[in-house]
């Protein structure tokens, strides 16, 4: 009994802190017992907020016609990367005609800033300087030999930094002949992005043998970030310029929401009461649980933001988001029938819930790890269609929650309601037993 107690506690807590977090104005409830922080919101994506939408041309004059494909391929994964580093912000890339790239950056205020990280070459190089003469000399070293760029601090100043990682073989011997050539003529070393110098000249007092490299150039911490990002994705494989551009509104994306969200309140409704009047108290469980589930979820897409694998809800993410709720609903009818066939069979209540949660998990279980399934499908193989992406990402997450729901707390509700008299009457499960069984 004190461990059911200690559940239901648990639970009620877990309720209530998703509550006060999926509350659209959470930071006024906070502010009210004494906790401060910015507000918390779900990013939405262009459908919802508008953003920028904008369009490159790419010049395709000094390619060959045999390699224009494999170039505008090129160019599009690499503005992919720059844009939607992590898969998750719901920016979309997609190829018109034969040279153009439509680019659409939801929420992007800043159209100059999104412009630049986009069409910036992002050509890595190294050169050996004479600090005689200041004659310079290519290393042949590129971003092609860099296997990847993080952005961290200097442990010793604290300051931001780049830090790079060269592939290993070929890339690291080389630079570390060079290191070693620089170290021991008492040249200097410079590193250059678009012919720009970010890092040096510097004197190479040690020469770099393990492909790791240091580059320090009084950066903030976003600058650090952008050069990262641009090294990783790579150089722009031909020259793109602006042919277009556009800001979108949100008003279509409010009215979407408005509708759905209309729809998704008569549809819970519906759901709710037919719970109440078909499972009465079990009912009663079920509704609260999903009131959990929904508060829970929307919480999870808040504290996402705070990361930089923030869910972006688009209009098929609420799609995937309703989608789910039924499913948290269809665990619960089939925990309760088979709970009401063990008590049609004589077991006692205790024992009734026990088995029907039993039975009912290995359905349960392969139906959602069936749509888990098809999920991952839906994510993998939709990288330059993020609206599928959000579908999956939300339906997927969704599915998780409402095994946990379904399972842990509409189980330990259960257990908790059957400790009461009320809670052992047939009556109130639309059951009519023979001699009163409880």
């Amino acid at each position: 009994m004190r461990k059911i107690r200690t559940k239901l506690i648990l639970i009620a807590i877990l309720g209530v802190v998703s509550l006060v977090l999926a509350y659209p104005k959470e930071d006024a409830v906070l502010h009210k017992i004494g906790i401060s922080h910015s507000h918390l919101q779900i990013r939405e994506g262009l459908d919802l907020q508008g953003g920028a939408y904008l369009v490159y041309r790419a010049d395709l004059s000094k390619t060959k016609s045999s390699d224009k494909a494999t170039a505008m391929s090129s160019l599009k994964n690499v503005i992919i990367k720059r844009v939607n580093s992590i898969g998750t912000s719901e920016s979309s890339v997609q190829q018109a005609g034969s040279d153009k790239i439509i680019v659409e950056l939801p929420g992007v205020t800043n159209v100059a800033q999104a412009q630049a990280i986009i069409g910036t070459t992002a050509q890595l190089s190294f050169i050996e300087i004479n600090p005689t003469t200041n004659q310079t000399t290519d290393t042949g070293i590129t971003g092609s030999d860099v296997q990847s760029a993080t952005a961290n601090f200097d442990p010793q100043s604290g300051q931001p930094i780049v830090s790079l990682q060269l592939k290993s073989g070929d890339a690291t011997k080389r630079f570390a002949d060079v290191t070693t050539q620089i170290n021991q003529q008492g040249m200097r070393l410079a590193t250059l992005l678009d012919q720009n110098i970010i890092f040096g000249p510097a004197t190479v007092s040690t020469p770099i043998t393990n492909g790791q490299a240091q580059l320090s150039g009084n950066f903030d911490v976003k600058t650090a970030q952008q050069i990262a990002e641009l090294i990783n994705a790579g150089a722009l494989p031909v020259p793109i310029s602006l042919d277009g551009q556009q800001t979108i509104g949100p008003t279509l994306g409010q009215q979407s929401v408005r509708d759905s969200l209309v729809a998704g309140i008569i549809g819970l409704s519906m759901v709710a009461l037919f719970m109440l009047i078909y499972y009465r108290l079990a009912g009663v469980v079920a509704v609260t649980a999903l009131g959990i589930y929904t508060a829970l979820t929307l919480t999870i897409y808040k504290l996402s933001a705070l990361t930089p694998y923030a869910i972006v809800l688009t209009l098929a993410g609420i799609a995937g988001f309703i989608l789910s709720i039924g499913m948290a609903v269809d665990a619960n009818i089939l925990i309760f029938e088979r709970m009401k066939e063990e008590l049609r069979s004589g077991k006692s209540f205790t024992a009734a819930v026990e088995a029907g949660f039993d039975r009912a998990w290995p359905s349960i279980r392969d139906s959602n790890i069936s749509t888990l399934i098809t999920c991952f499908i839906l994510y993998t193989f939709s990288a330059s269609i993020p609206t599928i992406r959000g579908f999956a990402v939300t339906l997927g997450l969704g599915v998780v929650i409402s095994m946990f729901t379904a399972v842990v707390i509409s189980r330990s509700l259960l257990r908790g309601v059957i400790t009461t008299r009320l809670g052992r009457n047939p009556k109130w499960y639309g059951l009519n037993l023979p001699g009163g069984q409880q």
